[in-house]
Protein backbone atom coordinates (compact mmCIF):
# COMPACT_ATOMS: atom_id res chain seq x y z
CA UNK A 1 0.00 0.00 0.00
CA UNK A 2 2.86 2.54 0.62
CA UNK A 3 4.38 1.35 -2.52
CA UNK A 4 1.27 2.38 -4.40
CA UNK A 5 1.02 5.59 -2.03
CA UNK A 6 4.32 6.93 -2.72
CA UNK A 7 3.21 6.69 -6.37
CA UNK A 8 -0.17 8.14 -6.42
CA UNK A 9 0.44 11.01 -3.61
CA UNK A 10 4.46 11.43 -3.21
CA UNK A 11 3.93 14.65 -1.58
CA UNK A 12 1.15 13.36 1.30
CA UNK A 13 3.49 10.63 2.11
CA UNK A 14 6.68 12.17 2.35
CA UNK A 15 4.92 13.89 5.33
CA UNK A 16 4.19 11.25 7.09
CA UNK A 17 7.37 9.09 7.18
CA UNK A 18 8.48 10.01 10.57
CA UNK A 19 5.72 8.55 11.36
CA UNK A 20 5.75 5.28 9.06
CA UNK A 21 9.38 4.84 10.14
CA UNK A 22 8.84 3.00 13.83
CA UNK A 23 6.57 0.25 11.91
CA UNK A 24 9.26 0.02 8.89
CA UNK A 25 11.54 -0.65 11.35
CA UNK A 26 9.82 -2.94 13.32
CA UNK A 27 9.34 -4.72 9.86
CA UNK A 28 12.44 -4.95 9.01
CA UNK A 29 13.88 -6.95 12.58
CA UNK A 30 11.78 -9.94 11.65
CA UNK A 31 10.11 -12.62 13.01
CA UNK A 32 10.64 -13.26 16.89
CA UNK A 33 11.93 -16.83 16.48
CA UNK A 34 10.57 -19.02 19.75
CA UNK A 35 10.22 -22.95 20.26
CA UNK A 36 6.77 -22.83 18.56
CA UNK A 37 7.71 -21.05 15.50
CA UNK A 38 7.42 -23.13 12.32
CA UNK A 39 8.82 -22.59 8.56
CA UNK A 40 5.84 -21.08 7.15
CA UNK A 41 6.17 -18.36 10.02
CA UNK A 42 9.29 -17.39 9.04
CA UNK A 43 8.64 -17.79 5.08
CA UNK A 44 5.16 -15.67 5.68
CA UNK A 45 7.95 -13.08 7.76
CA UNK A 46 10.57 -12.91 4.96
CA UNK A 47 8.01 -12.07 2.61
CA UNK A 48 6.63 -9.11 4.38
CA UNK A 49 10.32 -7.89 4.47
CA UNK A 50 10.55 -8.09 0.87
CA UNK A 51 7.36 -6.07 0.58
CA UNK A 52 8.69 -3.71 3.12
CA UNK A 53 12.27 -3.65 1.47
CA UNK A 54 9.94 -2.36 -1.97
CA UNK A 55 7.82 0.38 0.07
CA UNK A 56 11.28 1.87 1.45
CA UNK A 57 13.03 1.89 -1.63
CA UNK A 58 10.20 3.47 -3.01
CA UNK A 59 9.57 6.04 -0.51
CA UNK A 60 13.85 6.94 -0.10
CA UNK A 61 12.87 8.33 -3.70
CA UNK A 62 10.81 10.56 -2.85
CA UNK A 63 11.45 11.45 1.16
CA UNK A 64 15.00 11.95 0.70
CA UNK A 65 16.17 14.82 2.96
CA UNK A 66 12.52 14.81 4.76
CA UNK A 67 12.84 12.77 8.12
CA UNK A 68 16.03 12.41 9.91
CA UNK A 69 14.68 8.91 11.31
CA UNK A 70 14.11 7.75 7.98
CA UNK A 71 17.19 8.71 6.10
CA UNK A 72 19.11 6.69 9.38
CA UNK A 73 17.03 4.14 8.53
CA UNK A 74 18.05 4.20 5.02
CA UNK A 75 21.09 4.35 5.57
CA UNK A 76 21.45 1.23 8.08
CA UNK A 77 19.21 -1.18 5.33
CA UNK A 78 22.20 0.39 3.12
CA UNK A 79 25.07 -1.02 5.01
CA UNK A 80 23.04 -4.01 6.49
CA UNK A 81 24.79 -7.70 4.92
CA UNK A 82 21.29 -9.07 4.91
CA UNK A 83 19.19 -6.59 2.83
CA UNK A 84 21.67 -4.17 1.43
CA UNK A 85 22.49 -5.96 -1.85
CA UNK A 86 18.46 -5.82 -2.63
CA UNK A 87 17.78 -2.42 -1.26
CA UNK A 88 20.13 -0.97 -3.84
CA UNK A 89 19.17 -2.85 -6.74
CA UNK A 90 15.44 -1.69 -5.83
CA UNK A 91 16.60 1.89 -5.71
CA UNK A 92 18.97 1.61 -8.82
CA UNK A 93 22.63 2.39 -7.04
Amino acid sequence: MLFRLSQVAPAAVSQRLEEATPQLEKTMKGATVTKDTVKQDLERAAELQRSALRAIAALSKIGAGVSLRFDAFVEELKKSSSWGAEFKELVGQ
